[in-house]
């Protein structure tokens, strides 16, 4: 999902005149000379934090040397509403710095003050920043209460553009929370007022989010039905670049839905827009959609054509992923083309960026392309050394990719952020005409032309932070990650009963030597998927794959006594998933790879291994007599023990085996699962 943040605390108050400002030493300078001759009243007050958000994100530290005197003047003055402006101010600064206690801390203050002078809008604003620290910090609960808070206000002050920016804010926070739900019902009533209001930015970005998530959730007439609001807001909104990326989303759909003609319109019509607003980054996106297109269609030639046309749109913006990525698939197209020079070329290029980049997905992606080259060749040994070390990053991508990932992240967010500064700077050059003194004074005014700029670019920003708190949770188990978070370091713990499931899949070396190395992984990839989404849907943990062996275990990391239930139950799910796959196969005579399950129930340790490369594992007795079960299996069975038997006996036919002898084991009491009564 987008995780997509509508907006962040600052834009309810004068915060976003401050942004557009910000880092501006043309500006600074001016207001710091008509302070000097200031009159200690007010508007002196007012200009004391006019300087101290003038710094805004970008060097916080600067601002902070406002704060004592502005907090003085006002004081003096007994003034509490200057008092209470420049606690919210000062706690976006300290926000901005990632100091959230310190924010937190000048916001209640505000807050209180707000109270006293009965201010609803800034009591309601207030609520908002309270809410916001609290959502990046990661408190989620707390996070909801002054949102809510901050809506109920907002609804008593008929404040409905306040309103619909809290419901997008509940919704983001709902998103983290995995609470799906509730997020779709937010997100619902946040577009209602944007509806009522005709907000077109706001229908464009909720109607986008609700389109990502049903897409995400496989259900692509609802995701298409919301795109096409987005299509018909950003119209009314002029907004040409988000149309781009709108179009290229609806092609995405109808390619999952096997509508090519379909897709194909959507994408020429991405990149002819783009290509007229002169728009690089979507001219590279839409002609390596319709690049991947044409590929998939065995297309080689008009497949390369779009890939080098992206790849040099990706180079002149400095975007290194979706250049290392578009360069790899240029090179499979040359190699089809039997212009072994040329895939040469772009397979060094895409190397190179991929040592640079150190990303696994890059790397994984980059040799699973370069293989067909060395196929070509007749290099088996180096395709297949490809595909091996192909295999091996796909299974480590969950862990070491992630949170390398989340560094990357992170770097981003700081670009981004300046980037944000450069943007504004850009769009104010036309108001700098105006004199200095009547900046000042129609200030909070101009602020509004800002406001879209601003919160297009801080909804980038929050979407990329928000991103690498996703990835942790994809390396680790959500407990574990919170954890991990606020100590530091998780421990290891002793679980009394978990189920554990290993499958493996019968003759595996023999038949991989029949496939070439790219139908391999395709084959291996696709069943993995099928089992993760399985899992997934009995709220089972997956462990590891290691080769063509994965490994799940249920009642962790947190304890539940439905575990043995829920293991056999995804287990039969995944034996019917590849009976019928198999069915499928040999349908197009195709090889098969036939599966064997095996199951056990018993005391586990979990907790994370390594230090810098760290993943969630398990150990103990438990998991060895787990892979026994499964070796101990035939294929197409669930083959489970006797304590897992005794769990499961009430729900599931089983069929005794007897004792049975498993390698250095000894004998133990095995059943074939049947059936659910």
């Amino acid at each position: 999902m987008k995780h997509t943040l509508l907006l962040l605390c600052c834009f309810f108050t004068c915060a976003h005149f401050a942004a557009a400002q910000k880092n501006d030493r043309a500006y600074i300078d001016s207001l710091l000379t008509v302070i000097t001759h200031a009159k200690n009243d007010t508007q002196k007050v007012n200009l004391y934090n006019d300087i101290m958000l003038a710094h805004g994100e970008i060097q916080p530290a600067e601002g902070f040397k406002y704060e004592q005197p502005a907090l003085a003047l006002a004081e003096k003055l007994r003034w509490k509403d200057g008092t209470a402006r420049t606690k919210i101010n000062a706690g976006h600064l300290y926000y901005y710095s990632s100091n959230f206690d310190e924010a937190l801390k000048r916001y209640f203050e505000a807050l209180k003050l707000y109270e006293q002078l009965r201010d609803s809008s800034n009591i309601a604003d207030a609520l908002a920043n309270i809410g916001q620290t609290y959502a990046d910090a990661g408190n989620y609960p707390e996070a909801l209460e002054y949102f809510s808070k901050s809506l109920t206000v907002s609804g008593a002050i008929d404040d409905s553009k306040k309103q619909a920016y809290l419901y997008s804010l509940i919704a983001w926070v709902h998103d983290m929370m995995g609470e799906y739900t509730e997020y779709t019902k937010a997100n619902l009533a946040s577009l209602k007022i944007y509806e009522q209001l005709g907000d077109f930015y706001g229908i464009a970005v909720t109607t986008s989010n609700l389109a990502d998530y049903y897409f995400n959730m496989g259900n692509y007439d609802i995701a298409l039905q919301y795109y096409e609001k987005s299509v018909d807001a950003v119209k009314k909104d002029n907004d040409i670049h988000n149309l781009c990326s709108f179009y290229l989303e609806i092609g995405k759909i109808y390619q999952n839905t096997a509508k090519p003609d379909a897709a194909m319109k959507y994408y020429q019509m991405s990149l002819d827009l783009a290509t007229e607003v002169k728009d690089t980054l979507q001219i590279a996106a839409a002609n390596e959609y319709l690049g991947n297109w044409k590929k998939k269609e065995g297309k080689w030639q008009k497949a390369l054509q779009y890939f080098l046309t992206a790849a040099n749109h990706y180079r002149s913006v400095s975007n290194k992923q979706q250049l290392a990525t578009v360069l790899s698939s240029a090179g499979s197209c040359y190699a089809r083309l039997l212009k072994y020079r040329e895939a040469n070329t772009c397979f060094a290029e895409a190397q190179k960026l991929s040592a640079e980049l150190n990303s696994p997905k890059i790397r994984s992606f980059y040799m699973g392309e370069r293989e067909i080259l060395d196929s070509a060749l007749g290099n088996w040994k180096n395709a297949y050394f490809n595909y091996k070390l192909h295999i091996l990053t796909r299974d480590s991508m969950d862990n070491i990719a992630n949170s390398k990932k989340t560094i990357e992240l992170n770097m981003q967010y700081e670009y981004d952020k300046k980037e944000t500064a450069a943007k504004v700077e850009q769009d104010k050059k036309d108001l700098r005409q105006k004199n200095i003194r009547n900046s000042i004074t129609a200030g909070f005014g101009g602020a509004l032309i800002f406001l879209i700029v601003v919160y297009r670019q801080r909804n980038k920003i929050s979407k990329a932070r928000k991103r690498s708190d996703e990835l942790l949770l994809n390396i680790l188990p959500q407990e574990v990650a919170e954890e991990l978070k606020q100590k530091g370091s998780a421990e290891a713990k002793q679980f009394d009963e978990v189920t554990v499931m290993f499958t493996d899949f019968k003759g595996f070396t023999q038949i991989s030597e029949k496939l070439s190395p790219a139908e391999l992984v395709a084959e291996i990839d696709r069943c993995f998927k099928a089992f993760d989404h399985i899992i997934e849907k009995h709220n089972i943990e997956k462990i590891k794959t290691i080769g063509d062996s994965y490994m799940c275990a249920g009642g962790l990391p947190v304890v539940n006594k439905t575990h043995a239930d829920d293991v056999v139950s995804a287990a039969l799910e995944i034996q019917q998933y590849m009976h019928e796959h198999i069915e499928e196969r040999r349908k197009q005579n195709k090889e098969v790879f036939e599966i064997r399950i095996g199951i056990h129930t018993g005391p586990v340790v979990a907790g994370i291994v390594g230090v810098k490369k760290f993943a969630y594992d398990i150990w103990g007795d438990t998991v060895n007599i787990a892979s026994r079960m499964e070796s101990s299996g035939e294929t197409g069975k669930v083959n489970i023990s006797g304590s897992t038997y005794a769990l499961v006996k009430d729900k599931f036919q089983c069929d005794h085996r007897g004792k049975i002898e498993a390698k250095n084991r000894g004998m133990i009491d095995m059943y074939f699962v049947k059936n659910l009564q």
